[in-house]
């Protein structure tokens, strides 16, 4: 299994998601779905695979700064 991380700068957010949730969609994002709120993106952007391993996707979460947080504190599944 796969793995992006939504990183939301204007709001200091990062979340994890697995590579086939609704929402990340292998790091493409769901359709039609610019909020218009800034600069956020999808990291490995598509079509780069995502990150093999939740450890990796926590470390890229990590090297982020203190700035951001996994606001989720797990992985977003849905």
């Amino acid at each position: 299994m796969a793995y992006h991380v939504k990183v939301i700068p204007p709001s200091g957010r990062a979340r994890i998601h697995e590579a086939s949730c609704k929402f990340c969609r292998d790091g493409q994002g769901m359709e039609n779905q610019d909020k218009g709120t800034g600069p956020t993106y999808w990291q490995p952007p598509y079509p780069v695979p995502g990150f093999p391993t939740i450890a990796e996707a926590k470390r890229y979460v990590l090297s982020l700064g203190s700035r951001y947080i996994d606001t989720q504190g797990s992985v977003h599944t849905a």
